[in-house]
């Protein structure tokens, strides 16, 4: 019988060997080429005959052209595959999102004074102590 278990295994397991597979076909291609490329290209597949690239840039994407009839030897010297072309992709550069440091943020003298006020006729002691320690968040001059 035929399980979930037994189907997302064999996906995994098929995932992880294609994952290795492209790893190995970017090794050997990257190391036919000049080292100024390797950050701007990634094996991504190799589909009807082709290995498809991605590359972030138009002007990468020229210049790797140039080199395709290299890396289609190098993989044939490499891995055993003949291919026939090379198709390279656009994708935009990976995004390194920055984080934004804390932001603290204060009271008026005004706002601290009403929100001490508020704590004053609240019982419960939890919610009384919060807006108190609020309260204390000032602008200081």
């Amino acid at each position: 019988m035929v399980t979930m278990d037994n189907i997302s295994e064999k996906i995994n397991l098929r995932l992880i060997k294609k994952a290795q597979e492209l790893k190995n076909l970017n090794h050997a291609v990257k190391i036919s080429l000049p080292v100024d490329c390797h950050d701007h290209m990634e094996v991504a597949d190799v589909r009807h005959n082709q290995l498809v690239i991605l590359t972030d840039s138009p002007v990468w994407q020229t210049r790797l052209r140039m080199y395709s009839q290299t890396m289609l030897e190098a993989l044939h010297q490499h891995t055993g595959i003949k291919l026939t072309r090379v198709s390279l992709k656009l994708t935009p550069p990976k995004r390194i999102i920055k984080k934004k440091p804390p932001v603290f943020r204060t009271l008026s003298e005004h706002n601290a004074r009403l929100i001490k006020q508020t704590a004053s006729c609240v019982s419960d002691s939890g919610l009384q102590a919060a807006l108190l320690r609020l309260s204390r968040k000032t602008k200081k001059p």
